[in-house]
């Protein structure tokens, strides 16, 4: 096992990974290709039966996969309606409304949330632009929702609140997850507790423009692996592309009404050492008339909780692949970024 851990390095070697990734052919999913898992029997009862019934499913979603959409998790539709059309409305306000939010403006104290216009190279950076824009807040125990930008009241009347109420039942959701990744990893079902009392997560709401207002060439979110735990996406339409370790292919990811899809991040890879799959991804619109809006959710443990290999995934014969680390030291940020 490695004694230290260099974020830059580590950044380093995905981009120059990505890179390396034929994106020209691109094939339909067929039926299996994306596990689909329904939640609804253990979310009702919460029994052990049905925790290891749908815990089944996900580590093999997990481990051969590394996407799943799931159903059935009682998420309110309204308040995922409220957030899609939010994320519109957001996206509709003026340029100059759009600005004055803008990620990283010198004055002000907390880094990463705000607009992050078109054309950008962040998240993941790359070395060409994003070809998409968002708006991105996010919260742990050093960062509240109030310490994030917000359009005013006179400017988007409401849309703080809605948002709000979108990140707050987000959270929940992935919460409510945590004992079916303990268990599909073989552990006790309140094994992830102590790691997520207050967890680190961002939310980005994502506008793609429509093909004819786009370079074709490019990408709306450059093929990357998230760097999450994991990510909950909502989405209004198709869009996105993964790569399939079974088909050794990327396919199209079809858009199942009411589904959150899942995938597992980076930082969950190397928790499990390595048994668990991040999968390589990006992201278009596949429409030609119309923008594409998709909300995910990046969900961490608490930024400073140190990672070390799960006890179920590594052995004498299995040793940790990688020294323990929090979400902080994984991304070489300081406190406030």
């Amino acid at each position: 096992m490695p004694d230290s851990f260099n974020p830059r390095d580590k950044e380093a070697q995905l981009r120059s990974e990505s890179h390396s990734w034929d994106t020209s052919q691109v094939q339909e999913s067929t039926v299996g290709d994306i596990p689909l898992i329904d939640v609804k029997d253990y979310f009702q009862t919460l029994s052990d039966v049905t925790l290891d019934q749908v815990a089944s499913q996900l580590r093999e979603a997990c481990t051969e996969v590394g996407f799943c959409s799931i159903v059935g998790h009682q998420f309110p539709s309204s308040i995922l309606q409220q957030a899609l059309d939010e994320t519109r409305r957001f996206h509709d306000q003026p340029i100059e409304i759009k600005n004055s939010l803008l990620m990283d403006k010198p004055d002000w104290p907390i880094k990463g949330v705000g607009y992050l216009p078109f054309n950008n190279f962040k998240l993941p950076a790359r070395d060409k632009g994003n070809l998409n824009e968002a708006f991105v807040i996010k919260r742990d125990q050093a960062t509240s929702l109030d310490d994030n930008q917000w359009p005013g009241e006179d400017q988007l009347p409401g849309f703080r609140r809605r948002i709000e109420t979108y990140a707050r039942e987000i959270e929940k959701l992935a919460k409510q997850l945590l004992p079916v990744y303990a268990r599909a990893l073989k552990l006790d079902r309140d094994y992830f507790e102590p790691a997520f009392t207050s967890p680190l997560y961002r939310l980005r709401l994502s506008r793609y423009p429509s093909f004819t207002q786009k370079d074709l060439e490019g990408f709306g979110i450059a093929p990357h692996v998230d760097t999450t735990f994991f990510t909950l996406l909502a989405q209004d339409s198709p869009g996105l592309v993964i790569y399939s370790e079974k088909r050794q292919c990327w396919i199209h990811a079809p858009v199942i009404e009411g589904a959150f899809v899942v995938n597992t991040g980076e930082l969950l890879k190397q928790w499990s050492n390595d048994l668990f799959i991040s999968v390589k991804h990006f992201a278009n619109n596949n429409t030609s008339d119309k923008s594409r809006y998709s909300i995910p959710f990046f969900f961490n443990a608490n930024a400073d909780f140190k990672m070390e290999c799960l006890p179920s995934c590594c052995d004498a014969d299995n040793p940790p692949k990688y020294p323990p680390i929090s979400y902080r030291d994984s991304q070489g940020i300081v406190q406030g970024e």
